[in-house]
């Protein structure tokens, strides 16, 4: 659904001159940089969350299901109030390319050997249910997402739900499923309901513009055509309207944000009686970390109507491909990084992290590369906190649902570019940043540091302030506390919550 406001979207002089700035592949710095927070709100915002996908159906220790509920959705924890729910496909078993029990799912819809017949069953994927359960005690969460990967294998073409048998981008969805799969999918959304879980989102396609399939496969996923994405979710408008269930779409969960986003989210939007049953655009911030010139076109696009009235989640990230140790400060920074950009570029209205648990992935050099927040082994006996989590914490301890966005702007002779080559649109600031006014009145300043200690002139309305710094060597510490200062020291790759009163 559209929102009641009309949304607007302050593209920055700052963003503007970060185009010439990329284009001309100039490397700048010198002055001390300022930035300035005014107390105009540019949009609303939402709020932050993750996926329980790939992990919870994992978890079967009550001591770790209520540690890691706690840690994520407790106000004690990182307060995320936004929760993924995964609709698995299922698993066929008499054939599945899928080897990884992380990567398998268990569905609601499965074979009873006595009828002959696929038939619900809720109280299979029960460790997912517990941990989703588990985390509602704590309330932070107001919004769940039923999301899925694929349709149950039972209503593809391959009996599978990991893709076509090819990798040419071929749905594995026939046409004559399509209601199968929206009946399906409704059933389930009804049970979680009637269950109290505030399930405000669905949605059905995920990653839709990738091929999936082949021979060799890691997760479930299904392609679909732009004109199948339409397809499809008009028939999920009408069973929403004729179920009369309190939920909206939300879609098309866009792999990136280049060129096919733009189609796949116009097919949504082309059709009133569709789009009225939208209630948000959602893309994956994958492959653009370190192109701040995509994501300020990308941005540029949405402030067009329809896309200018509508709520943009951005729902998934995670780093691609993950080249920074969980140990290493530098992937809460990075991560810090993509949050700041999302939010002061391409003007998202909340952002969800991809996994919050995945498995320890040791690396040829012995390092861990697992891309969670957590990563633990395969039977949860061990399970550590990434630097990533402290990245997160930095905006969502700090920065509720129901804040706004502010609009801060820069001094830009005093960015510092890092380029990937000057023949290369690509890059991104040394020094990252955006800025929300709370409900409560208190307005926040994250400011992501890539680089050496560096001094930060900053211009807030308010009398008070409150540093938090995470860096080597410390975790979201309070480093200052105080009357309001105008002049702060970042430290060496360091993420810095500023709130001031």
């Amino acid at each position: 659904m559209k929102k009641s406001k009309k949304k607007t979207v302050v593209v920055a002089l700052s963003s503007l001159a970060a185009i010439i700035i990329i284009l001309a592949g100039v490397i700048m710095s010198g002055k001390t940089l300022k930035i300035t927070v005014t107390d105009k709100a540019v949009d609303d915002f939402y709020g932050w969350g993750t996926s329980a996908c790939w992990w919870s159906h994992m978890v079967d220790n009550e001591e770790t299901r209520t540690d890691l509920a706690k840690k994520l959705y407790s106000k004690e924890g990182l307060g995320l109030n936004i929760y993924r729910y995964n609709i698995g496909g299922g698993v066929n078993p008499e054939h599945n390319r899928v080897t990884n029990a992380w990567h398998n799912t268990e569905s609601f819809y499965s074979y009873n050997e006595k009828t002959k017949k696929f038939e619900y069953d809720f109280s299979r994927d029960k460790n997912a249910q517990d941990f989703l359960f588990e985390s509602l005690k704590y309330g932070c969460i107001d919004t769940v997402v039923l999301f899925a990967n694929s349709p149950h294998y039972s209503m593809t073409v391959t009996g599978e739900a990991s893709g076509s048998k090819e990798d040419n981008g071929t749905s594995n969805l026939s046409e004559e499923h399509y209601q199968d799969y929206v009946d399906y999918f409704l059933t389930i959304t009804e049970y979680f309901i009637k269950k109290g879980v505030p399930v405000k989102f669905i949605s059905p396609i995920n990653e839709p513009q990738w091929g999936w399939g082949g021979d060799k496969v890691h997760q479930e996923g299904c392609h679909y055509e732009p004109s199948e994405v339409y397809e499809l979710l008009k028939l999920f408008s009408v069973g929403i309207k004729e179920r009369n269930l309190p939920v909206k779409l939300s879609g098309p969960e866009s792999g990136n944000i280049g060129d096919t986003t733009k189609g796949y989210f116009d097919s949504i939007t082309g059709d009133s009686e569709l789009f009225s049953e939208v209630g948000s655009l959602c893309y994956h911030s994958y492959w653009s970390d370190t192109n701040i010139f995509s994501k300020i076109k990308f941005g540029s696009w949405l402030k067009k109507e329809p896309y200018s009235s509508t709520r943009i989640d951005m729902s998934e990230w995670c780093e691609l491909p993950c080249k920074t140790s969980v140990d290493n400060v530098k992937s809460a920074v990075i991560m810090a990084r993509v949050i700041a950009n999302d939010i002061d570029y391409t003007n998202v209205n909340s952002w969800s992290n991809w996994v919050a648990v995945n498995q320890i992935g040791i690396g040829d050099d012995g390092l861990n590369y697992s891309d969670g927040l957590f990563y633990a082994k395969d039977d949860f006996s061990e399970y550590h906190t990434a630097e990533r989590y402290y990245a997160l914490a930095h905006f969502s301890k700090f920065v509720p649902t129901g804040s706004k966005i502010l609009k801060a702007d820069a001094n830009l002779t005093s960015y510092i570019y890092n380029l990937q080559g000057h023949d290369e649109e690509t890059g991104y600031l040394e020094t990252s940043f955006c800025a929300f006014k709370t409900p409560d009145g208190k307005i926040v300043l994250v400011l992501v540091n890539e680089g050496e200690d560096k001094e930060i002139k900053i211009s807030v309305p308010g009398e008070t302030m409150t540093v938090y710094t995470t860096d080597s060597t410390m975790k979201l510490k309070e480093t200052y506390s105080g009357v309001k200062t105008d002049c702060i020291t970042l430290t060496k790759d360091s993420i810095n919550t500023i709130v001031v009163e």
